[in-house]
This record gives C-alpha cells, sequence and structure tokens, in this order.
C-alpha cells in the first residue's frame, strides 16, 4: 500500500468536493440555501467515490462483499436522503424520517448474509442468535441515529459557522482509516481516506460563502460514512470494540463547550475546544491500535519488530 496514493486519493476526494460546491453554491451571488446544501451533497458524493477510483476500489454487482454494500447501497442512501432534505419546506419531516430508516438499516445491510446472520459453513454456524441479532442490530442502529441527531442539533445551536464539528468529523474519519487498516482490514480501512478528505474540501470551500450554510449533508454522509467503516473493520477486521466506540462516540466531546459557564467563552475559543476535545479519544484509539499491531507482529516475528503497520495492511489486502 502506498502512502502517497492515499493522499492522492484524499485530495482528490478534498478538491472535487470543494469545487463542486463552489459551482453550485455562486459564492459570488446572493446566497441559495437549497443551491448550497445540494452543493455540498453532490460535492461529497463525487468526491468520496472519486477518492475510491484513486485507491483502485472495485465495485461489484449484485453487491456480494461488504464494500460494495456500502458503495451501492448504503452511501447512496444517504446521497438520496441528504437530497431530500437539502429542500426547505414540508419535505424536512420527510428526511428526518429517513434518515431513521438509514440509520436502522445501515448495519443489517453491511453484516447481510455474513457468519453473524446466516450459516455460511453449514446448518448451526451462525455467529448471532435470533435474540443476538435482532438486539446487536438494534443496538447499533440506535448508536447511529443518536450520535447524527445529537451532532445535527449541536450545529442548529452553534453561534456562527459549525466549522469544528465538521473538522472533528473529517478528522475521526481519517483517524478511523488508519486504526481500521492497522485492525488487519486494510482494503475496508482505506475507505474512510477518501471520506475525510471530502469531508475537508466541502468544510474548506464553506468558508467562502456568505452566510450560514446548512451543513446536515456534511453531518449525514460523513457520520454514515464513519460507522460503516467503523463496522466492516470491528465485523470482518480486528478493530476492537474500545476503540470502534472511542472512535464513533468521542465525537459527541463536541458538546462539552455547550456546558455552563464553558458557554460564555467566545465562539472561536469554544470551537478550538471542540476539535482538541475530540481529537484525544481519536488519539487513544489509534494509540491502542498501534500498540496491538506491534504486539500482534513480535508474536508471528518474535526477532524483528519492525514493519508492523506494513505487514497488517498487506495482510488486509
Amino acid at each position: 500500500m502506498d502512502p502517497i496514493l492515499f493522499l492522492e486519493a484524499a485530495a482528490a476526494a478534498a478538491i472535487t468536493a470543494a469545487v463542486v460546491l463552489l459551482l453550485c453554491a455562486w459564492p459570488w451571488r446572493s446566497p441559495r440555501p437549497a443551491r448550497t446544501s445540494v452543493g455540498t451533497v453532490l460535492g461529497m458524493a463525487l468526491g468520496f467515490y472519486l477518492g475510491c477510483w484513486f485507491l483502485g476500489v472495485r465495485i461489484h454487482w449484485p453487491p456480494a462483499e461488504d464494500q460494495d454494500r456500502l458503495l451501492l447501497l448504503v452511501f447512496p442512501a444517504v446521497i438520496a436522503v441528504e437530497l431530500v432534505g437539502a429542500f426547505p419546506g414540508r419535505v424536512r419531516w420527510l428526511a428526518w424520517l429517513l434518515r431513521f430508516i438509514v440509520a436502522l438499516g445501515a448495519a443489517p445491510v453491511l453484516l447481510h448474509n455474513s457468519i453473524y446472520m446466516s450459516e455460511q459453513a453449514g446448518p448451526g454456524t451462525r455467529e448471532w442468535t435470533p435474540a443476538q441479532t435482532w438486539m446487536i442490530l438494534g443496538g447499533l442502529g440506535v448508536a447511529l441515529l443518536c450520535v447524527w441527531e445529537l451532532l445535527a442539533l449541536l450545529t442548529r445551536r452553534t453561534d456562527g459557522r459549525p466549522v469544528p464539528v465538521a473538522v472533528s468529523l473529517s478528522l475521526a474519519c481519517g483517524i478511523a482509516a488508519v486504526t481500521v487498516m492497522l485492525s488487519a482490514y486494510a482494503s475496508g480501512g482505506q475507505l474512510g481516506l477518501p471520506l475525510a478528505g471530502a469531508l475537508a474540501g466541502a468544510t474548506l470551500a464553506s468558508l467562502v460563502l456568505s452566510g450560514r450554510p446548512d451543513v446536515n449533508g456534511v453531518l449525514g454522509l460523513g457520520v454514515v460514512g464513519l460507522f460503516a467503516v467503523l463496522v466492516i473493520g470491528r465485523f470482518f477486521g480486528q478493530l476492537t470494540t474500545v476503540n470502534a466506540a472511542l472512535l464513533f462516540f468521542g465525537l459527541l466531546l463536541c458538546w462539552l463547550p455547550e456546558a455552563p459557564y464553558i458557554r460564555r467563552a467566545g465562539p472561536q475559543l469554544r470551537g478550538i475546544a471542540r476539535v482538541v476535545l475530540t481529537a484525544v479519544p481519536l488519539g487513544v484509539a489509534l494509540t491502542l491500535a498501534l500498540q496491538k499491531s506491534a504486539a500482534d507482529s513480535a508474536r508471528t516475528s518474535p526477532d524483528s519488530n519492525e514493519g508492523s503497520f506494513q505487514d497488517y495492511m498487506d495482510f488486509g489486502k
């Protein structure tokens, strides 16, 4: 795996997302919220898929594997939902209903026909009982819905532009990508890199727009994309539950600057605090993944601790 290729994919995603958003928003004209929201969604979507193409990701139809289901079913569903939500008026309630459906359906789609939900190796080989299946999938759906809604609520009450939340989300996607690659699933983890790039590009482009751009599209695509990368890393790779929780629920630390007394600080200071607070659990998760990678490499090759990162990426090809 080539780190230069990773950077190129993330950069291509960022540039595409930024250019599409600016072309749709026309920053030199009067702001049009609906057009800006559509540009955000389309820019992120095109940037993400272009970045995946740079990485050499191949999509197969019918979608038989987890990555195919993410790229062909889950992500397009979020794109459609956010395009509906981009238009103000009575359709907003429909957008949130569709978000609810996507949140509850993402994990079952990603894990469909896996050893957890079907008897792949014959009768009695299914990992989860029906009761466990409902409990785990329901818990994952509720977790996604809660984080998605809480971040959306935070952006609505944030003073000024909600850029720090989007930056924190982009950082989480990038760290999640590296952590999943360190967890023996290189091809699955690398999907987080163009997602992080597209988020960063759309966020930077929004800074030149007048008014206060709607970032629900950024949140939807980013949160669901992060969730999907973590789910496939946890159930198809060796990502630990602790690391997955740190990477996903750590985003909720963005709420801490809204606490009494702390909220009295200026919006810029609170924005910096959101990014710094989010970076703490992300750094912990990355450190734990690096330690586990080194320990596993030492067990397989007692004479050398070198090359653990490369060994894990090669294993995940």
